[in-house]
């Protein structure tokens, strides 16, 4: 089906026009289906009367999806290529997120914000987002970016994220004659107006990998659910300089973005949890050149997963995430697991520690009734078939069940909008290759080949989910992945909890 919809509009607009373009391919068993879909939009049509209402019309259809149907994709040309939105987008309620994909290469040479061409999904944000790159902040509140990318074959990767005028995290990648992975994350309180974005370093050649069945760049950011406490707990911490970190030592970091809760020791390096509840960590880093990078991330005096890193001649990037549940008074830091060089300036961050408390615990209300989060882990090495889900045998924490340590997937157990956090290591000089799948539509990608070395990797992504939605992580239809893990080297999660339960 393809509809052309044009709206000429009064005087008072000066006979503004906009040109919508709608390309449906949508397969249904169910009798008359087509005919329903096709009235909902006419009459979706009829009742706008402007063009941002009309816009809302087009990119809030709601299309219902189960075992014998496909999503329906709605293609909107916004006049500098097209942008194509997966899912339903909806302004009307209090849920504020967003991921962004980038499904072509980008060669840039002068420093650009990056228009991304990719609506995975998208809630609560008006469509010049969309056109021009930059989030701007409708409402005061505390807010989660995430940036992930992919070189071109032997080419460099160099992407900031920037609050207004403020360098928040930059993100680096580089392996001679093959593929760089690059990531980072930040937690910020945002006032209405405050502008985010992605840009290319200034001055500098970056070229990053992408096609419309490889996404690997994206953008994804949520205002972080209310969690039950006043002031709602979360911190961000950067660092800005070299700095040279021995075995079993705490990394430190010399800026706070954000510290709500004062739960962030600045001085000691670590978090102490000032409510029982579910939180979520995220760590990056950058080694200096030709160095091993290897961080671990602890709960109390317990291990939980790491980080790896060495691009030999070069700089090596890494990640991970975790949910955990903590304990007042618990604490979570980032060690080394061996000697660290890290590299850092001021205009250059690549080590960042984050996290928040997405839901609190109260007392005598049973874990399973709190609201949906999910972590596991692998902990052994395995080669994944091509075209297999990875199964994750490590829990980390798992409300409701909604992860199925037997099929892999997560289900999930009510309508809503989910966050989900995938990270993995290849092992020795073999290719990682991952895609992240809802149901059987493809979302995002990971991949990471350093040769003769290990290389992490990993992807972030907000989906809207109807209960009973499966996702999971598999391998490529045609590669196996060889993967790296064990009980003390936990470098394969994945990770996901409800932002809102609003849909």
């Amino acid at each position: 089906m393809r509809l052309i919809l044009k709206a000429a509009y009064n005087s008072n607009l000066k006979a503004k026009r906009l040109e919508l373009k709608e390309e449906t391919v949508y397969t249904h068993r169910r009798e008359g289906i087509t005919a329903m879909y096709s009235f909902a939009w006419i009459m979706l049509f009829i009742t706008a009367t402007t063009a941002e209402r009309a816009y809302s019309c087009i990119t809030a259809v709601k299309v219902v999806h189960d075992a014998h149907c496909s999503i329906a994709y709605h293609s909107i040309d916004q006049g500098q290529g097209e942008i194509t939105v997966d899912g339903v987008q909806d302004t009307q309620h209090d849920a504020i997120a967003f991921t962004l994909g980038h499904n072509e290469h980008l060669h840039d040479k002068i420093g650009s914000t990056i228009v991304f061409n990719k609506v995975i999904d998208v809630m609560g944000l008006s469509s010049d987002f969309l056109s021009s790159g930059v989030f701007t902040c409708p409402v005061d509140g505390v807010y989660k970016f995430q940036v992930y990318s992919l070189t071109a074959s032997d080419k460099r990767l160099w992407l900031e994220l920037y609050r207004n005028e403020e360098l928040v995290a930059s993100v680096y990648g580089y392996t001679p004659d093959n593929y760089a992975a690059a990531a980072n994350a930040a937690i910020l309180f945002l006032k209405e107006g405050d502008e985010i974005f992605v840009k290319t370093r200034n001055e500098y050649d970056v070229m990053f990998f992408g096609t419309p069945d490889q996404i690997y760049t994206t953008f994804s950011g949520v205002r972080l659910p209310k969690s039950g406490v006043e002031d709602d707990i979360s911190f961000s911490a950067t660092l800005s300089t070299h700095m040279v970190f021995k075995e079993g030592s705490t990394i430190l970091y010399n800026k706070v973005l954000l510290n709500r809760g004062n739960g962030y020791n600045m001085n000691g390096g670590r978090f102490t949890a000032p409510v029982n509840g579910i939180y979520i960590f995220h760590f990056f880093s950058l080694a200096d050149k030709d160095s091993e990078i290897w961080q671990e991330l602890y709960h109390n005096n317990d291990y939980v997963c790491a980080l790896y890193g060495l691009t030999p001649s070069e700089f090596a990037a890494a990640g991970n995430t975790a949910i955990v549940l903590l304990r007042s008074g618990d604490i979570v830091q980032i060690k080394a697991r061996k000697t660290n060089k890290l590299y850092g300036e001021n205009d250059q961050v690549y080590s960042t520690f984050s996290g928040a408390l997405i839901t609190r615990e109260l007392p005598n209300v049973p874990l399973s009734s709190m609201p949906i989060a999910f972590s596991v882990g692998l902990s052994n090495s395995t080669v994944v078939s091509a075209n297999s889900k990875v199964m994750y045998d490590l829990i980390f924490v798992n409300v409701k069940q909604a992860y199925d340590q037997r099929t892999g997937d997560f289900k999930a157990p009510t309508d809503g909008l989910y966050e989900f956090n995938v990270h993995a290591l290849g092992q020795e000089g073999e290719p990682t290759w991952l895609e992240l799948f809802h149901n059987y539509k493809y979302i995002v990608s990971l991949y990471s080949l350093v040769p003769k070395k290990y290389g992490q990797t990993g992807n972030s992504a907000v989906i809207r989910l109807h209960a009973g939605d499966a996702v999971y992580v598999k391998t490529r239809f045609d590669k196996n992945s060889a993967l790296y893990g064990g009980r003390k080297n936990i470098y394969c999660t994945f990770s996901g909890y409800l932002v809102s339960s609003t849909y």
